[in-house]
């Protein structure tokens, strides 16, 4: 990621080079469905320079144990990360809520203690989760300038859009050019992903039950997006090695059309599937392809075996 800082640097030779600017900051909030990487031990990201200027607000996450109290996961975790695939795998209801306003608000506190001028919050799609009104909320409690952006995304297509802020706000630009850079980066994303089974996006509400009986009964192993911040169904593929193929061409597709693509691989519990699939698109993206597990709060509502691509234009 400082590899891309430093590049977009080069392009403005007047910069001090040590990117540190003194007055006029603009930091970047977050939530953890960004999918960017995060040092379990400080719950800091992990993203060197850049990092320093962003926050990362959790997604809690609680699973309905049969026989004792529901357990609240409010940050990310080693305890996470094991008992959300046996809840998922063994049926348990598992279900995520956004971060509390207040929780929200004291972060963008502490960003005004820190010296920044203005925030720029970015945040998971808005018809996927309450986790963009609760910034606006939190907007309002405030005295710092606060711009709150809804991607219409999730994960990587939502941490591009959070890095390019990030990147925008260290080299100058004002409140509005760091979130239009934001919005930018979300817009030119193309998002899909394959999922074994509709199950859990239908127990979350994420899609219709109407499609949920049609997946079950017809044995479809549907390819969906992201489409206006909503689940869309692209295809219907019936069977799994086919939804993969697909998920692979309609990606290849959405990079031929973007400049220096920018290309990322998710999954939940099957990461040689996700590997293959992001060796077989290295050769056309702008940077490595990272592949990464889905933020606990996205993988909660795909299921275990779901895999995404997601495809960013470069700049």
């Amino acid at each position: 990621m400082e590899d891309r800082l430093l590049a977009r640097r080069a392009q403005h030779p007047g910069l001090k080079p040590n990117l540190r600017r003194r007055r006029g900051r603009i930091a970047i909030v977050t939530d953890s469905a960004c999918a960017l990487p995060v040092n379990r031990a400080t719950g800091e990201l992990e993203l060197g320079v850049l990092g320093s200027s962003i926050e990362c607000v959790p997604i809690p996450v609680m699973i309905d144990h049969p026989h004792h109290a529901a357990q609240i996961y409010p940050e990310a975790s080693p305890e996470l990360d094991r008992d959300l695939p046996l809840a998922v795998a063994a049926g348990t209801p598992v279900r995520t809520s956004r971060p509390s306003p207040g929780r929200l608000a004291a972060a963008y506190r502490r960003l005004q203690k820190q010296g920044y001028a203005g925030i720029v919050s970015v945040h998971l799609s808005a018809k996927l989760s309450g986790t963009y009104d609760a910034a606006r909320l939190a907007a309002a409690e405030v005295d710092i300038p606060v711009v709150v952006v809804d991607t219409r995304q999730a994960g990587l297509a939502q941490g591009q859009a959070v890095l390019e802020a990030a990147i925008t706000g260290r080299l100058g630009g004002t409140l509005q050019e760091t979130a239009a850079a934001a919005e930018r980066a979300a817009a030119a994303t193309f998002t899909s992903f394959a999922v074994p089974s509709l199950e859990q996006l239908r127990r979350g509400g994420r899609i219709n039950t109407l499609a949920s009986i049609l997946g079950s009964l017809l044995w479809i192993k549907p390819l969906l997006g992201l489409r206006n911040g909503e689940v869309a169904l692209l295809e219907t593929p019936r069977t799994w090695p086919r939804a993969l193929e697909r998920l692979e061409a309609v990606s290849l597709a959405a990079a031929a059309e973007r400049t220096s693509p920018l290309i990322g691989v998710h999954t939940f519990g099957d990461y040689p599937t996700a590997l293959r699939l992001a060796k077989a698109m290295e050769g056309v993206s702008a940077e490595p392809v990272p592949v990464l597990e889905l933020p606990p709060g996205v993988a909660a509502h795909l299921g275990l075996g779901a895999v995404a691509v997601t495809v960013t234009a470069g700049t």
